[in-house]
């Protein structure tokens, strides 16, 4: 087994949490009281919470595990099968991971409010995934 870059995975874990903060504090308003900056800045973060998890994901699959996944999702399957992430976990990141992809190619058709619903849901499996992250790999 090879050995993660910990100011790495870091600045990832850094980049999770920021995000779930962001998107946090926008949606303890209704929706109908977000501004479009506020919509666009949840979408934005959706986007990054994302992507962080899944380099996250990646770099630890392959420096950890020395292993080559072919897609994220399956870099998550590959942690669930090592017993790092559960299966609850697992779950809601590939959502995550779905969401993200419909914001990307078809970011002009969002629908906003479905956005804001799926952010209303708990973020607590992923904040578990991480804080897991940081006490395996002590960082």
């Amino acid at each position: 087994m090879n050995v993660i870059d910990k100011d790495f995975i870091s600045k990832l874990l850094g980049d999770v949490e920021e995000a779930i903060n962001i998107i946090s504090q926008h949606i303890l308003k209704p929706f109908k009281n977000l501004t479009r900056p506020e919509r666009s800045e949840i979408r934005y973060y959706i986007i990054v919470l994302a992507e962080a998890l899944t380099a996250t994901g990646y770099h630890i699959v392959r420096r950890f595990y020395s292993i080559k996944p072919e897609t994220p999702i399956h870099s998550f399957k590959i942690l669930v099968e090592k017993d790092l992430m559960t299966e609850s976990e697992f779950n809601d990141i590939v959502k995550l991971l779905k969401l993200r992809n419909l914001l990307l190619p078809r970011y002009w058709v969002i629908d906003d409010k479905r956005i804001y619903n799926e952010a209303k849901k708990n973020f607590k499996n992923i904040i578990t995934f991480i804080e897991r992250i940081r006490d395996v790999f002590e960082i």
